[in-house]
């Protein structure tokens, strides 16, 4: 919830005490003075405040790889931690506050529970705004009255097990984290309109009527429509594959991942020391929401290496770069496969702060101390992080190919699937069409329905980036050969059984021309029949009312 115009208030759930690991309240057990004139019977409201600077040596890799180093001793200095390797990461200051007390009489042991308020500051950079974290527990103290000092002793303090540590966060209003709620809400209202619009048949459209930014523009989110369903896209398959909201979703994401880091982050210290419970599941499925928006960071970058490999090699026609067709996933599902990396993302990140220690005012002065945004808690993990997601990435594409090897044969010997594949940056390359073997015809044949194949040409050219690479003639020559074909039997294939040919049903198909699918240099989608003629949108309108199939080489 919005608190006022600069800052957000949020709360960050409940969790349950349980275990020495989430009982903070030992802070509290030392000595109090007592004011002139209060004594015993009096109430007096205890505080205690520690200053430091967390310090942190190597990172993940380097502890993966070396392990963590030997601990300094306590009271060690920071000229002492700078030679040792350690480096400023993040300033912090924890404050706690308990409700009041009554000093106990003389020679007498009191216990009472009292409420610990928490404010916990710490910013990762000297300049930065601090961000707080908010506590409030139930604490047991046992304490004394000692006359002589004047002083309230407390002898311990500990948590109350079976009472949960509420937790809130305060976290500074930029213009950032802002603006990354008006894209973010720009890109679910754009997904969402669009993918209602890939519900309906979108009429054939050719690519001369597209020479200006306003058709572009109204071609992607209001085209001509005609009044048959299609289902040839899943909403998934829209949100992972689509340009516009690929990218968007990604700005979104980077605008505010400072606060969602910190946010996320502070959850999982406490969710990670609590045992399993329901109020626990739901702060699992929270921690997740925020670290599964990375999916969309692997679907980006796949998608800006093939614009790059696309553009940097000499490449003439479709289907000749194997790096292009490398980074593609069969169909969602690896999208999932692959974003399951970041659900260790926060474990990750913690792990290369495993080698820190705090050095405390109470050491030495902090003045002249500074942190360097860089090399702070919050962004020394990224690189790191990174690394292992790109090998990650390249483990599960990988996968892909050899797991679904036969199914991408089959794909990138269509003319269609090369345009997924070779000639846009599309990366996910199954529209749920089958394949079939022609007798007369080498190559495999999609037999596609006519809707489909129109809303595919609306997204590709809408939602993608074309390359505008042409067919090979060889292609051509072939489907030119082999287009007249008569009644025949073929073999019909799908994803799920492609990795084994055997399986295939043997069924008739009726006799009909092979198309192509190709660009032309605008990178505009036309469809060519075996005589080399482009089809019309007319006489596709008549194919799409009596829901017919093509049959694509």
């Amino acid at each position: 919830s919005i608190r006022d115009d600069t800052i957000y208030t949020l709360t960050a759930d409940s969790f349950l005490i349980d275990n020495p690991a989430n009982d903070i309240c030992g802070i509290l057990k030392q000595s109090y003075p007592v004011a002139e004139d209060s004594g015993v019977g009096s109430y007096m409201k205890l505080g205690v405040i520690k200053d430091g600077i967390q310090y942190v040596r190597g990172a993940a890799l380097t502890n993966i790889f070396h392990g963590l180093g030997t601990m300094p001793p306590a009271g060690t200095r920071a000229d002492d931690l700078i030679a040792l390797g350690y480096t400023p990461s993040r300033t912090e200051t924890d404050m706690r506050l308990t409700t009041a007390v009554v000093v106990p009489p003389i020679g007498t042991t009191a216990y009472a529970n009292v409420s610990m308020y928490r404010f916990y500051p710490r910013a990762f950079c000297t300049g930065c705004e601090p961000v707080s974290e908010l506590g409030l527990d139930v604490c047991t103290l046992a304490m004394s009255y000692n006359a002589t000092t004047r002083s309230l002793v407390v002898q311990s303090s500990k948590a109350i097990y079976g009472q949960d540590h509420v937790m809130g966060f305060i976290l500074d209003r930029t213009a950032t984290t802002k603006g990354s709620l008006y894209v973010r809400g720009f890109c679910v209202l754009f997904v969402m309109v669009a993918y209602a619009t890939s519900q309906k048949t979108v009429r054939w459209t050719d690519g001369a009527t597209l020479t200006s930014w306003y058709n572009k523009l109204s071609y992607m989110i209001s085209p001509t429509l005609l009044r048959y369903p299609c289902h040839t896209f899943d909403f998934s398959y829209f949100c992972f594959n689509s340009d516009v909201f690929v990218v968007g979703y990604v700005a979104a994401v980077l605008l505010d991942e400072k606060a969602c880091n910190i946010y996320s982050r502070a959850m999982f210290s406490w969710f990670k020391n609590t045992s399993a419970n329901s109020t626990n599941s739901w702060v699992f499925v929270r921690i997740l929401a925020m670290n599964f928006r990375w999916m969309w960071l692997n679907c980006l970058l796949i998608k800006f290496v093939k614009f790059v490999a696309n553009y940097t090699t000499a490449t003439r026609y479709t289907g000749r770069n194997f790096l292009v067709g490398y980074f593609n996933f069969s169909s969602p599902t690896f999208v999932y496969i692959a974003g399951l990396f970041f659900v260790a993302r926060n474990n990750f990140l913690d792990y290369g702060l495993m080698d820190k220690v705090t050095l405390l005012s109470t050491t030495q002065s902090l003045e002249g101390i500074s942190v360097n945004f860089f090399t702070s808690a919050l962004l020394r993990g990224y690189p790191s992080l990174v690394l292992f997601m790109l090998i990650n990435l390249f483990v599960i594409l990988t996968v892909d190919l050899l797991v679904n090897r036969k199914w991408w044969r089959l794909v990138s010997q269509n003319s269609l699937g090369r345009q997924h594949m070779f000639n846009s940056t599309s990366i996910i390359a199954d529209s749920g069409c089958n394949f079939v073997e022609l007798k007369e015809y080498d190559n495999p044949v999609m037999l596609i329905s006519v809707r489909s194949l129109c809303t595919i040409q609306w997204f590709l050219t809408s939602q993608t980036i074309r390359f505008g690479l042409p067919e090979h003639p060889s292609t051509f020559r072939d489907m030119t050969s082999k287009g007249a074909s008569t009644r025949h039997k073929s073999m019909t294939l799908s994803k799920s059984n492609a990795g084994n040919a055997s399986q295939g049903e043997l069924e008739p198909v009726a006799s009909s021309e092979l198309l192509m699918v190709s660009q032309d240099e605008d990178g505009y989608i036309h469809l060519y029949n075996a005589f080399k003629t482009e089809v019309q949108a007319l006489s596709m309108e008549v194919k799409v009312l009596a829901d017919s199939k093509y049959q694509l080489a």
